[in-house]
């Protein structure tokens, strides 16, 4: 099952490079990709994991605007890229304290730029799924939030209160995120009257998301599709 969808309206895309305007007037890169016109589109910030900003993220900015969103990728990690995963836990650990208002920033500058219609959804991968958590949790002018083999134990306790609808794909074979996590997250989410989804994938470990335009990167992407189909208007 490819990610592609011919019988979808695609959108001739732009891509390029960017950046955002934090609080402190710092201006952080980011990766930018929309329809090349049109009037105004809903938004998505996909928020990438440990590994920095990689052609995983990139390609999947590329189907959401070919899809007909405005996206946007902030660089958690200022244009540094893991070769492994010791440098991956080292760029963690440097912009840890700073990594969140990142995402929050960038969030902010697609609620209120001039193409976007105004709905906003945080899409994230592994470390960036646990950031698209918390949004759900901490802003209440998002619309949606997907996280992809996030880590929900680091917000446990807290997402019966979410703002924002959930879809959360696991890989039961996922050796960071155990069944008993996802079981008590699922029924935290339970008890919130938006319309969340708990999905676990049978035989997929984690990373499972890559550009591979098949296999789990396919089921996890029909899942995400309609899911911000339903919480985000399309493009007018």
């Amino acid at each position: 099952m490819p990610v592609y969808q011919p019988r979808s309206l695609e959108h001739a895309i732009v891509n390029g490079r960017i950046s955002v305007v934090l609080d402190d007037g710092r201006q952080l890169p980011a990766y930018w990709s929309h329809p090349d016109m049109g009037g105004k589109f809903p938004a998505v910030a996909v928020i990438h994991d440990w590994w920095g900003l990689t052609q995983v993220e990139r390609r999947m900015a590329q189907l959401f605007a070919q899809a007909g969103y405005y996206v946007i990728i902030p660089d958690l990690f200022e244009g540094q890229v893991a070769t492994t995963p010791q440098h991956a836990i080292r760029l963690v650990e440097t912009f840890r304290e700073r990594a969140y208002s990142f995402v929050n920033s960038s969030l902010k500058a697609l609620e209120t730029h001039t193409r976007v219609n105004g709905l906003v959804a945080a899409v994230g991968l592994g470390m960036g799924g646990t950031f698209a958590l918390e949004a759900a949790i901490t802003r209440s002018d998002l619309e949606a939030a997907v996280a992809l083999y996030g880590f929900p134990q680091k917000h446990l306790g807290k997402f019966k209160d979410a703002y924002a609808p959930i879809l959360a794909i696991f890989g039961d074979q996922d050796p960071y995120v155990g069944s008993g996590v996802i079981a008590q997250f699922t029924r935290e989410l339970l008890l919130s009257k938006l319309a969340h989804e708990v999905v676990t994938l049978e035989g997929v470990g984690h990373g499972f998301f890559t550009t591979d335009d098949s296999g789990a990167s396919a089921t996890a992407w029909a899942r995400i599709m309609p899911f911000l189909s339903k919480h985000l208007k399309r493009a007018e």
